[in-house]
């Protein structure tokens, strides 16, 4: 995809950045971030490495616009499914839920992955600040549209909750991708224990912490 005239106006200069998004997660589909350099996504996009940093101080910069922007579209894809469901769900409702919205994002797994160990580390605090401003605002809304639809969680616990799915998936999406010498040892017969399947173990976790959520409301309010 290349990206040719020159961005003058602010309208030009954001259709700008958000083709080189484009060209980048494109690169990012079949590439791992340590592989993809910022001098293979100028050239795929037809500008001079230089541009790039125009617009992104830093690759950790631009792959943290990324995963804003897969995040955006997930909390709204849950949002408005839960808004469905806010009168009331099942365990396997919600875990069901869950499963929907996660399919066909294998780059926004990768991404959460990578957040915390990669992308954080080298962003300024004005960056940094914006996006865990947004993100916990993001949290906030969607934990309590949790809330209503799980009646047994506690106000505050909605959030908590997705706190520990962020965990989880960063977890299960390391043992799932393992390095390709790894990858080849786990075909050994012996070694199917390691053979993790992030959906199967992420949904399978998240039934149990659910479960775990009700009895103890229950348990607290028999008391």
């Amino acid at each position: 995809m290349a990206v040719t005239s020159r961005a003058v106006t602010h309208e030009q200069k954001q259709m700008r950045r958000a083709d080189l998004l484009k060209v980048a997660m494109a690169g990012f589909a079949d590439t791992s971030y340590d592989d993809l350099s910022m001098a293979a996504i100028a050239a795929e996009a037809g500008v001079a490495k230089g541009t790039l940093y125009l617009y992104f101080r830093s690759k950790e910069e631009m792959f943290l616009a990324l995963y804003e922007e897969e995040l955006a579209r997930w909390f709204q894809e849950l949002d408005a499914a839960l808004e469905h469901n806010r009168r009331g769900a099942s365990f396997d409702g919600i875990v069901q839920l869950m499963s929907d919205s996660l399919h066909g994002r294998a780059a926004f797994l990768r991404l959460i992955a990578i957040l915390h160990t990669v992308l954080e580390r080298n962003v300024d605090r004005v960056t940094a600040l914006r996006f865990k401003t947004n993100l916990r605002e993001h949290v906030l809304r969607t934990g309590a549209l949790l809330e209503a639809c799980l009646p047994f969680l506690k106000t505050g616990q909605g959030a908590d909750l997705l706190l520990k799915i962020n965990a989880l998936v960063i977890g299960f999406e390391h043992l799932a991708e393992p390095s390709s010498v790894v990858r080849d040892v786990l075909r050994e017969p012996d070694m199917a224990l390691f053979r993790i399947n992030l959906t199967e173990q992420l949904l399978g976790t998240l039934r149990i912490l659910l479960m775990g959520l009700a009895y103890e409301a229950k348990y607290r309010n028999e008391r």
